[in-house]
């Protein structure tokens, strides 16, 4: 049985690109990477054609990026940011279809983990609509800006089957216990207007227009702090992501297996995916 592994996909060599020196540039046909003099790299993810959605080719491109990112020990906070109108829609269709017939795996999808073990301080800076995985992937940075116009929800069950990469854990720490808890069961999605006073632990919700300024604001502060003491203060405090991500994955396994399973999760998926 195949499984989603970035690693084992047609890769480009982003360290190569770096390397070979792009004024601090990185180019991908979806990921666009910035790392500027004083410690702050900045990943787009900026696949218009897919809006971000966790294709095997964005997985891979993605986790290389971060990856070469990783590697980079000068860098001292990364922004992670999307599209303008969408963040990122989460899973690949056709990957779930895949999933229902059972050619492939998702515990093997690293986005997660990859995120919540970078060495520095991520802030997501969701300017546009985060769905499912892509929620998610704000739950694991360090810091989150939403947008009061766009949209975010953990759609899973919306698609008949039960939440993944970490959502059952670590979306309560980014929302709170019961928004998340209607979150997942209803899959209805959010206003970020509509967040503003359930009690969320959300850093910012803001105009769009005020998302990308508010991270690059807090970028520059953190740029300034000693980058030994930033690093070992990141150690420190994403050591209860990374226990939460591991009891998420022994439950959200076993739940897939079943869920991806049944029957009408594969009809589901077929007639209700992007509506």
């Amino acid at each position: 049985m195949r499984g989603i592994h970035p690693y084992g996909l047609k890769n480009i060599d982003l360290q190569n690109l770096y390397d070979k020196g792009l004024k601090g540039e990185i180019m991908s046909k979806r990921i666009k990477i910035e790392v500027r003099d004083n410690g702050i790299a900045h990943l787009k993810m900026n696949d218009e054609k897919g809006k971000n959605e966790f294709n095997d080719d964005f997985i891979s491109e993605l986790i290389q990026g971060l990856s070469t990112l990783e590697e980079n020990n000068k860098i001292k906070v990364l922004i992670l940011s999307g599209l303008n109108e969408v963040f990122s829609a989460g899973a690949n269709k056709q990957n779930l279809l895949d999933l229902c017939d059972g050619k492939i795996h998702v515990k093997d999808l690293l986005i997660s983990e990859k995120l919540i073990f970078t060495p520095v301080p991520v802030i997501a800076a969701m300017e546009g609509h985060a769905v499912g995985g892509g929620l998610i992937m704000a739950a694991c940075c360090d810091i989150v800006i939403a947008a009061r116009e766009s949209r975010y929800g953990a759609v899973f069950m919306s698609l008949g089957f039960t939440p993944g990469m970490g959502c059952t854990q670590l979306l309560p720490e980014l929302m709170g216990p019961f928004i998340a808890s209607e979150m997942m069961f209803t899959g209805k999605l959010f206003k970020g207007s509509q967040l503003v006073d359930k009690g969320t632990n959300i850093n910012y919700i803001l105009s769009k227009s005020e998302v990308m300024k508010k991270a690059e604001d807090l970028a520059l502060q953190i740029s300034e702090k000693n980058i030994k003491s930033i690093q070992l203060l990141k150690y420190t405090l994403s050591a209860k992501k990374k226990k939460l991500l591991i009891d998420a994955r022994v439950h959200e396994d076993f739940m897939h297996r079943l869920s991806f399973a049944f029957p009408e999760t594969k009809k589901m998926i077929e007639e209700k995916y992007g509506k």
